[in-house]
């Protein structure tokens, strides 16, 4: 299990599940991600948290929308209250330090997430998460060596910075919600250096004057 790593099992994700099933209006609200050239093609979405799409509409140069920002809210979060306790509960358990972006996707049978890597800002910044809402054996996520098959409420860490894809060969659908988070990676600010001070560097820089 290289690319991927289990961080818990028996998640209550049957709140969640029924804001999806009495909101299915929700789905491809934010449909960026569905280009018909794209990977997630045959896949539905809905947009949680990621950087504001409407600059990109107005002028249709994609080209930024993965670069460095800080993440705001989707509307549909505000129809899927639900998702909230799942996202903070990930973001306790494995203490996270930065909410990133934030999507739900839905699989239907005899569809699939082509092979891609996930490039940019947003993928190398934040590490991703997948909650299972929703699956069946058939489900998996793969890549070129493993295979994951996951179960409701099953919640896994993993690789998107090598080739995966996702294949939904059975007959319910498949419904992941991914969370995109920043982890304490160990950088740190040393001491300043020793003897060193505010006044005493200003004074070196511009005078005792402070002009």
């Amino acid at each position: 299990m290289k690319n991927y790593t289990l961080i818990t099992q028996g998640v209550d994700v049957t709140p969640l599940l029924l804001n999806l099933q009495r909101r299915p209006d929700l789905w491809d609200r934010n449909p960026c991600r569905l280009s018909v050239k794209g990977p997630h093609r045959e896949s539905q979405d809905i947009f949680l948290r990621y950087k504001d799409e409407r600059p990109c509409i107005e002028t249709g140069d994609w080209s930024q929308f993965s670069d460095a920002h800080i993440p705001d809210w989707y509307e549909s979060i505000d129809h899927l209250a639900s998702a909230r306790s799942l996202i903070f509960g990930l973001m306790s358990m494995v203490q996270g330090e930065m909410l990133g972006g934030v999507f739900i996707y839905r699989l239907l049978p005899g569809k699939t997430i082509y092979g891609h890597v996930d490039r940019g800002w947003h993928p190398e910044f934040y590490d991703k998460f997948n909650i299972c809402l929703k699956s069946n054996p058939q489900a998996a996520f793969c890549y070129d060596q493993e295979r994951l098959v996951q179960k409701a409420g099953d919640v896994h860490w993993f690789r998107n910075d090598v080739s995966h894809n996702v294949v939904n060969e059975g007959h319910d659908d498949h419904i992941v919600m991914t969370v995109c988070i920043r982890l304490d990676r160990g950088r740190r600010v040393p001491w300043s250096p020793e003897g060193w001070s505010f006044d005493a560097q200003q004074v070196a820089l511009h005078g005792a004057s402070g002009q």
